[in-house]
């Protein structure tokens, strides 16, 4: 049985992975590859898989990487690690699967040129169109998506990219993202409804630069104004609350919002399906919010207008924080009422994948 290595580093990557991991470690040999560039979530929650499955620390890393100059440095001595052969080497016949775009899967990627197997770019055709935006982003997903030997979508349009860009490549797709199978879709229209707005920030473009972080607190204040009898919620990445920390933001955040640190993936799923209102940059959060269709509001300069719904409102750095809590005010008082099919299980869909390819 060839060995199949997920490569997995961060928040992100390990929630839209878990239930393929899971789903397929049944039938396959599989092995998690811990990069550790989020060790702090990673240490937590990696319990979260199949006991079945082996899970090897595959790069080093002590601290927290809340900043650019430490996700930098981190980056560069894993490269160096892994050029110099000083990683554990894959076996033969074996295939690596790199999600998305984050720093870990370009690495996975190095890793799998270095060894000489074959690679496979999991959620590879999110494009924006934009080569600088988000940055490093957009360039990591091409670079990954390039050196792999197959790429597999989350969607039509995400296949179309594919199509457009890559058409010498071996191209598959799922219906859905696979992050799907961690929501349980079913029970949606029986959850309660609390007052709470829950908020999750965690892009570079947001919390790196002190005049866009300053401008979505000065929105946060401004919008809890007008909704003092809701309930404002912040889960924090280290990384956010460590730049909200420098750029003496925090206090202002801390006299009018709650503040969390990172929690269980159910628990939040939990908190989302009940919640008011979820604000939200994140790609992979804004997925599980469309799912369940709740009101939300993307804080986002880049991938705008992904969903087409009325229950979404997509702000960036052009609005002005009185038109943004206005517009913000109109989506939480208004009467939406919008429902998702039930579709194919992802992962079911990717096995069928693996299975084609000879894995």
């Amino acid at each position: 049985m060839n060995t199949i290595y997920f490569v997995i580093g961060t928040k992100a990557q390990f929630i839209k992975c878990k239930p393929v991991i899971n789903y397929i470690s049944d039938k396959s040999d599989v092995v998690i590859l811990l990069t550790n560039q989020h060790k702090d979530f990673l240490d937590k929650f990696m319990t979260e898989v199949n006991q079945n499955i082996k899970i090897l620390d595959f790069l080093e890393n002590s601290e927290v990487l809340d900043n650019i100059f430490k996700n930098i440095k981190w980056f560069v001595f894993s490269f160096i690690k892994i050029i110099t052969n000083k990683t554990l080497k894959p076996e033969e016949n074996s295939l690596i699967i790199n999600h998305g775009d984050t720093l870990s899967a370009l690495l996975g990627a190095i890793f799998g040129i270095r060894h000489k197997v074959k690679k496979l770019h999991l959620e590879a055709g999110l494009r924006s169109g934009k080569f600088f935006k988000p940055f490093p982003e957009e360039i990591i997903r091409k670079l990954v998506s390039t050196t792999s030997d197959y790429l597999v979508a989350d969607g039509s349009e995400s296949f179309q990219n594919l199509n457009k860009h890559f058409r010498s490549k071996n191209l598959y797709t799922t219906t859905i993202n696979t992050a799907y199978d961690n929501l349980n879709v079913s029970s949606i229209n029986t959850l309660k409804s609390t007052n709470e707005i829950i908020i999750l920030m965690h892009r570079s473009e947001n919390i790196f630069s002190k005049k866009n972080l300053k401008k979505f607190v000065e929105y946060l204040i401004e919008l809890q104004k007008y909704h003092s009898d809701s309930k404002f919620i912040w889960i924090m990445h280290p990384s956010t609350k460590s730049k909200l920390l420098k750029y003496n933001l925090i206090n202002k955040v801390k006299n009018k919002i709650e503040i969390h640190g990172l929690i269980e993936h159910e628990k939040f799923i939990t908190m989302l399906k009940n919640s008011l209102l979820f604000i939200t940059d994140s790609l992979s959060a804004e997925f599980e919010s469309f799912v369940l269709r709740k009101k939300s509001v993307v804080w986002r300069n880049s991938f705008v207008n992904r969903y087409d719904l009325d229950s979404f409102l997509y702000i960036t750095k052009k609005n002005s924080i009185n038109k943004s809590v206005a517009a913000t005010s109109s989506l939480i008082n208004s009467n939406i009422n919008e429902k998702l099919s039930v579709v194919n299980r992802p992962s079911i869909e990717f096995y069928e994948i693996i299975k084609e390819i000879g894995y």
